[in-house]
């Protein structure tokens, strides 16, 4: 059996749901398939900017509604020499929710407005033919759309079939863990602090504690290829040390539950140079758009999901779906979020390579409070790095020159 749509989005995390509610809403006819059911699980640390419901301010009431959001007032920000320093904000610097909720919140109204749903519709291939694309699924009906958008994660059978992509070098992945454990086994000590270790033990990686509403989400990320060549042991086992470590540290109260625990991969090296074709756009982590700096992609996701869908949509009207006119995508997220996302890759290999100089960084930061907030709001993304360039490296010089006063050793570091 085939059956036909205007387009197909494959993936129904927050790109695909972001495609398809857009698609549906500018009147097109769209399918989007998922191999999963809804509510389903989802290896992430669940955090987001909170410059999301400025960008999306017709979904903040819906989310807000149906989903448990936790908001991040300070964040805890230690260097690989164990330096730290703790920026507050009054505006919150960050939200945590989790995966399961936001997901299904956003799928819902996808179908809401008007998309067609299909859960638990695994992709197998996607044949490209004179009267467009063909997407077939395992044990489902083939579908014929004119637009393919692949939404469908680092391992995207869309990115592979369109030619995009043969696959992510190691150089480009990291290998991430997550546990999203209840608070009465594990818990922050400051639920309105997140918890950042930036070149954890002097590796190139990070580690990290999200408190949430009832839930505390924590994990450790390295480089795949460093993680492969030079660090011993399996991944629950470097998981499970740097909560012990947490907790020495008076981060967090209890212990991991093994039961909870995942990894998985993550894409840090940009976006891949082409996220367009014939037909086909690729958006989220189909596509490389996660920031390489923190590892967070759901905001660029959602960014992208929509554009996708904005261009396909004028791409129809117009009865060009050809390949340069597709293009107009690629020049859409260059113009949001492509300097951002060029930023945090060359941060992240500056970083990664120079711990000392993160040693240094965090350490001018505990000195000025304006420094301290600048350097987390740029870290998390609501702040442009290249527009607070020369005030950052101004701050940063006068906070080395100032004289270091010696102060008592204390559970928690002074707020800043």
């Amino acid at each position: 059996m085939t059956r036909s749509a205007d387009v197909v989005v494959v993936g129904g995390g927050p790109a695909g749901s972001l495609a398809a509610l857009t698609l549906a809403r500018r009147g097109v006819q769209v399918v989007l398939l998922d191999k999963k059911r809804f509510p389903r699980d989802k290896p992430c640390g669940g955090g987001i900017r909170y410059g999301v419901f400025r960008r999306f301010p017709e979904l903040a009431p819906r989310l807000r509604s149906t989903v448990a959001i936790h908001e991040i007032h300070k964040v805890l920000m230690e260097s690989p020499g164990g330096a730290t320093v703790l920026a507050a904000s009054e505006m919150p610097f960050y939200v945590t929710l989790r995966r399961m909720e936001f997901d299904a919140a956003l799928l819902d109204g996808a179908r809401a407005s008007g998309a067609e749903v299909a859960e638990g519709e695994r992709v197998s291939d996607i044949e490209r033919r004179d009267d467009g694309l063909t997407v077939r699924t395992i044990g489902g009906p083939a579908i014929r759309a004119r637009i393919v958008i692949g939404a469908d994660g680092v391992n995207s059978i869309v990115a592979r079939a369109a030619g995009l992509t043969r696959g992510l070098a190691e150089s480009g992945l990291a290998i991430d863990t997550m546990e999203e454990t209840e608070l009465a086994e594990l818990s922050a000590v400051e639920p309105d602090t997140m918890y950042v270790a930036y070149g954890y033990k002097g590796w190139p990686g990070y580690g990290y504690v999200f408190p949430k509403t009832a839930h505390v989400d924590a994990g450790v990320g390295f480089l795949l290829s460093f993680f492969k060549q030079e660090l011993q042991g399996t991944p629950y086992e470097h998981h499970r040390r740097f909560l012990e470590e947490a907790a020495g540290k008076n981060w967090v109260r209890g212990s991991s539950n093994q039961a909870n625990f995942k990894a998985y991969r993550l894409p840090l090296g940009g976006p891949l140079a082409r996220t367009y074709g014939d037909g086909v756009l690729l958006a989220g982590d189909a596509a490389g758009f996660v920031n390489a700096y923190t590892g967070e992609g759901i905001y660029y996701a959602m960014v992208t999901g929509q554009l996708a869908a904005e261009v396909a949509a004028s791409a129809l009207a117009e009865g060009d779906i050809s390949a340069a006119r597709l293009a107009a995508y690629q020049v859409a997220w260059q113009r949001e979020i492509g300097e951002e996302l060029a930023d945090s890759v060359r941060i992240q290999r500056r970083l990664f390579a120079h711990p000392r100089l993160v040693d240094r960084i965090v350490r001018a930061a505990a000195a000025d409070r304006k420094l301290s907030r600048l350097f987390a709001a740029v870290a998390l993304g609501e702040e442009s790095l290249r527009r607070r360039k020369l005030e950052l490296a101004a701050r940063f010089l006068l906070a080395l020159a100032r004289p270091r006063r010696a102060s008592p050793r204390r559970a928690m570091p002074r707020q800043v």
